[in-house]
């Protein structure tokens, strides 16, 4: 197969950084959209992008794009696509749209149009497929790998269809076993620390830790891990799957990982929090690579070994999920970070103005992002 038109799904606020990551793992044509980025790349590529990217959080083959005007014509043209390179016999099929504006504004049917194309397309009597109402057990059987996922877009009457190439996406790294009350994704963490500049011979303190998460991305930035290693993906069962190009793939993503000599420190308040963060470390293979304190971020200070400045990251809690004064929460954090840590930078996730005006602090630049359903900003202070 030659170059894949793809797109890679993201946070909202994310795509600019998403796109620079794309560049770096060598795709093609990256174009920043709202809400991902588009590209071309390889099959070889697509391997590549799943296992390593740190930011994006699903990638899709754009398979077609027409108009369609009715049912029929949106089943005869599905029809055309060749889904019997991705679409094994063993595999089940969910179908899911999205409709906008158009004559087809019935999103089951639409689906059951296509899934009706799939199947006699390859002429498969036992393939089965999934429909809305069953989309937890999509999710189930996708968890296992042999569940195809097909995206479907109807926008002005053009549709646009789409295999989905990860599966679970891409910010479930499989080591969080415990995501506390406010958990921050994966994603966005380590687009966070990419978004500093984080290097990995300067300290970094992640108070009010949560589940580990800033901390265990940091670690694996630093051992050069590939996210997406014991990721399941749904394109090792595409009869146009090539094992060894895979295998490759995954043995050069291995060879890149290194030991690190790496500060980074995790602390906490509250004991069975930070003992949650620890196992999911643990979980993440990092354990080793993270000191982890039980302290109140009020308290927070230099520790006694680090000489050098470094960078400090958090999401306090915004008393939505986790009760909390907030705005006093804020106010000691920017006391505690001017008072106590000169030369040293940060990075918080403040919710609203009120937050970012008690913080007290004057802004460096800043980003915006959806996170927990709602847009939240990102300083750097």
């Amino acid at each position: 197969m030659g170059n894949l038109s793809c797109y890679a799904v993201v946070v909202p606020g994310l795509e600019t950084m998403a796109g620079d990551e794309l560049n770096e793992l060598a795709a093609h044509n990256v174009q920043v959209e709202e809400g991902g980025v588009s590209f071309t790349t390889t099959m070889d590529g697509l391997f590549r992008i799943n296992l390593r990217s740190r930011i994006v959080t699903r990638v899709l083959i754009r398979l077609a794009s027409f108009r369609a005007m009715s049912f029929p014509e949106l089943y005869n043209k599905s029809r055309k696509v060749a889904w019997e390179h991705y679409i094994g016999s063993q595999v089940s099929v969910s179908v899911r749209a999205s409709c906008k504006t158009s004559k087809l504004m019935h999103s089951g049917r639409a689906e059951q149009a296509v899934s009706d194309a799939v199947r006699d397309r390859l002429e498969i009597a036992s393939l089965k497929t999934v429909s809305r109402k069953d989309e937890a057990g999509a999710i189930e059987a996708n968890n296992m790998g042999n569940e195809q996922q097909i995206l479907l877009r109807i926008e002005n009457n053009q549709c646009t269809i789409s295999l989905d190439t990860s599966g679970e996406r891409l910010d479930r790294r499989g080591y969080r076993l415990h995501s506390g009350k406010a958990p921050v994704r994966e994603t966005i963490a380590a687009a966070m620390l990419r978004w500093m500049d984080w290097s990995v011979d300067e300290p970094l303190l992640t108070p009010m830790c949560g589940s580990g998460t800033f901390a265990i991305e940091a670690a694996w930035i630093a051992e050069k891990r590939a996210p997406g290693l014991n990721h399941r993906f749904p394109f090792i069962h595409w009869p146009v799957f090539k094992q060894k190009r895979w295998h490759r793939a995954v043995e050069k993503a291995r060879a890149m990982q290194s030991s690190s000599s790496v500060c980074i420190i995790a602390s906490e308040l509250d004991a069975g929090i930070l003992k949650q963060a620890r196992e999911n470390a643990a979980l993440a293979g990092v354990g080793d690579v993270i000191s982890f304190e039980k302290l109140d971020v009020c308290r927070l200070t230099v520790p006694e070994n680090i000489s050098d400045p470094g960078l400090i990251v958090c999401n306090p809690p915004y008393g939505d999920r986790v009760k909390v004064d907030v705005k006093s929460l804020y106010k000691s954090l920017g006391e505690v970070f001017s008072q106590q840590f000169s030369g040293w930078r940060m990075a918080v996730m403040v919710p609203d103005q009120i937050c970012e005006n008690a913080l007290g602090l004057k802004v460096k630049k800043r980003f915006k992002i959806k996170h927990g359903g709602r847009w939240v900003h990102v300083l750097s202070v």
